[in-house]
């Protein structure tokens, strides 16, 4: 493709709290605070710099909270020039959160939510859907054909070290996008944070997730190996937090500063193009040889996952254990060669 291509992906959703839907103001318009912090925000950060998204919508809402929901949702994101493509929770269908994912469903149970969510999409954008995006990022191979059934072409699930994925025999799980049997594969990035040895904990290339630092340098890297492309993943309520309960919201101010940053970031580059999964649908239709690019799979390095430790200290138990537990082990490993070497010269 010349440039390394950045999509900047939003899975639009109003969620659950246990079985309860959350408010679609909240979750998806972000309407907290006294502002806007949802879908809305997150276009005019995009269209400040002339960047257009790509909102996997979640269609099958339209079951619970009606076709007017997700007609408003994709209304929004098709007026603005962005691109709306599909988002399939199959626990709307029935509110059965004893299979909540759709690797929990057989082969015709897949198509038929597939053919559901596309006919939801239909009514609401008025045009066909070429891009998929599974709830939790779980697929398997019934769920390809399931896609490929249902004229779907490009699928935006996989997300390496995330489960282990039976995707078929033989069939690997790719970082960068690939043909996958009938489908385009185009991934969520994932990054490891250490090695050592066989253990490489992964982590989702994702606005919230990240460091500003790890949001950078993963674009650094896949720049610099000449991968094909890289895809980050947002959500709707990105810029918000809520409560435990879900009944209680407030703007994340703090990531969205990170989000204008790492746009800015983007903006100034000259080996990084923004494009939309339909856009990058039709480059691959054109020229199938832009899927023949190098594998991506690099290693952020234990002080760059430390510094998102402290940049996100608050933000649970691990980062603040691992923000204090690698400077505390690396002074007793100083003490202990301190002490070993005054052993050995005494």
């Amino acid at each position: 493709m010349g440039k390394t291509v950045l999509l900047l992906t939003v899975d639009t959703e109003s969620s659950m709290a246990g079985v309860r839907p959350l408010p679609p103001e909240a979750m998806v318009w972000g309407r907290v605070g006294g502002g806007t912090w949802g879908i809305e925000r997150l276009m005019d950060a995009f269209d400040a710099r002339g960047f257009k998204a790509t909102f996997f919508v979640s269609t099958l809402e339209e079951l619970h909270h009606g076709e007017e929901h997700v007609k408003r949702i994709c209304s929004a994101i098709l007026g603005r020039g962005h691109d709306a493509q599909l988002h399939l929770h199959p626990n709307w269908w029935k509110g059965d959160f004893a299979r909540k994912h759709l690797t929990d469903y057989s082969l015709d149970e897949q198509t038929g939510l597939v053919r559901l969510a596309t006919e939801a999409y239909r009514r609401a954008c008025g045009t066909e859907p070429i891009a998929h995006r599974a709830g939790g990022l779980l697929v398997n191979a019934d769920t390809f054909r399931a896609l490929s059934w249902n004229s779907i072409r490009v699928d935006a699930s996989v997300a390496i070290g995330h489960i282990p994925y039976d995707l078929g025999e033989g069939v690997e799980p790719p970082n960068v996008p690939r043909r996958l049997g009938p489908i385009v594969e185009v991934p969520v990035t994932t990054f490891a944070q250490v090695r050592l040895g066989p253990w490489a904990p992964r982590r989702h290339f994702d606005l919230n997730a990240d460091s500003l630092s790890e949001l950078e340098w993963v674009v650094d890297r896949a720049a610099e190996q000449g991968a094909a492309a890289v895809c980050l993943l947002m959500h709707s309520f990105s810029l918000i937090r809520r409560d435990r309960e879900g009944t209680d919201f407030w703007p994340a101010e703090a990531e969205c500063r990170k989000l204008e940053r790492f746009l800015d970031y983007i903006a100034a580059r000259g080996d990084v193009e923004a494009v939309t999964f339909r856009e990058l649908a039709r480059r691959v239709e054109a020229e199938p040889s832009l899927l023949d690019g190098p594998e991506f799979d690099a290693t952020a390095g234990i002080f760059r996952t430390w510094r998102r430790s402290c940049e996100r200290f608050g933000a649970g138990w691990k980062s603040k254990a691992f923000a204090v537990g690698l400077p505390l082990g690396l002074a007793a490993l100083a003490a202990l060669a301190i002490g070993a070497l005054w052993w050995l010269m005494s």
